[in-house]
């Protein structure tokens, strides 16, 4: 896993670090072995969190309470491009992450 703060500003990666302990608490590993990163896109200016073991991502916007509620899943089809979001709760577990990106793949495999 990457963690690309150096060219983050405090308010980044204070976000940076909340998803990062989000995704401990929820059971998703950031280890060595684990090939993902942490940073900020340059288009939208959200820190994100993604991990290829996961076939979604995890963002927060540039304007949060640095809440669970203000994390989104984010799912992105492969073959397009098309992506689909989810907003967490404060019950939203890694199975429910799990279970709703398997569902958003298998809606398109449908198709």
């Amino acid at each position: 896993m990457e963690f690309k703060l150096n060219n983050m500003c405090d308010w980044e990666k204070k976000k940076a670090i909340f998803l990062m302990g989000l995704a401990g608490d929820l059971g998703i590993s950031l280890g060595d072995s684990s090939y993902g990163e942490v940073a900020i896109n340059d288009n939208s200016g959200y820190t994100y969190l993604w991990s290829e073991d996961y076939n979604f991502s995890l963002y927060m916007s540039i304007n949060c309470e640095l809440q669970k509620s203000d994390v989104v899943a984010l799912w992105t089809n492969s073959e397009d491009g098309e992506e689909r979001e989810l907003n967490l709760t404060e019950n939203t577990t890694l199975e429910d992450l799990e279970k709703w990106a398997e569902k958003q793949e298998n809606s398109v495999n449908k198709d």
